[in-house]
């Protein structure tokens, strides 16, 4: 009878123990799958993170990178030569003093016009703050006017400025006033004078635009 006993608990054992070993596995592979899935999970946010610092560096927003006005001054020379007759470059207090525009409303300038009183080649280049773009080229407009009434006697002097030009690239507003010896331009009229400025006028303008955006 003992032995039977013996015999008959060591078989129940034996099952439960077969009956429970499936459950403990599957308990086991549970914990394995939550574990790879946090894995999975980490991995997903850490490359979500690096296209965030992707995206950042490709997408430079405001800090665009322009040439420099000592660069974009360099262009205009080297298609000009000699054509370029600016002397003299203006201090900020001469600046404001020439057009009215002050030191607080631009971030950089090149402003140079011709010491000889009786010649009015000029540039002047204004990288505004964003604030001011508008209200800048509204003066350098104003100045144009202004150089208008100054010079309508003189009609020479009047044509370079009925060819000048205010442009405005990004926040770069520029007033382009050259032409250099008219002399020969005179001679056959006006209309003359003013076709062999805007030539020059045009071709500068279109160098200040490519060399601030480097094509």
């Amino acid at each position: 009878m003992k032995m039977r006993s013996l015999v008959t608990t060591l078989a129940m054992v034996l099952t439960i123990w077969l009956l429970a070993a499936p459950i403990m596995s599957g308990c086991g592979d549970g914990l394995v799958s939550d574990s790879n899935t946090n894995s999975v999970e980490n991995v997903k946010r850490d490359d979500t993170a690096d296209m965030d610092v992707v995206e950042a560096a490709e997408d430079p927003g405001d800090n665009k990178a322009f040439a420099s006005m000592s660069e974009i001054r360099d262009a205009i020379v080297s298609i000009l030569g000699d054509n370029y007759w600016p002397d003299k470059k203006l201090t900020k207090e001469e600046l404001e003093t020439e057009t009215g525009i002050s030191a607080d409303m631009y971030e950089d300038y090149l402003a140079e016009k011709q010491s000889v009183e009786t010649d009015i080649d000029m540039i002047i280049i204004i990288k505004a703050k964003e604030k001011y773009v508008g209200e800048v080229e509204t003066i350098l407009n104003e100045y144009r006017e202004s150089l208008m009434t100054k010079y309508r006697d003189r009609p020479q002097e009047l044509g370079k400025v009925e060819a000048s030009r205010i442009e405005t690239v990004d926040s770069y507003v520029s007033f382009v006033q050259l032409g250099a010896d008219t002399e020969a331009a005179a001679q056959i009229g006006d209309e003359e004078v003013i076709s062999v400025c805007q030539q020059d006028n045009e071709s500068v303008v279109d160098i200040i635009e490519k060399t601030l955006f480097d094509e």
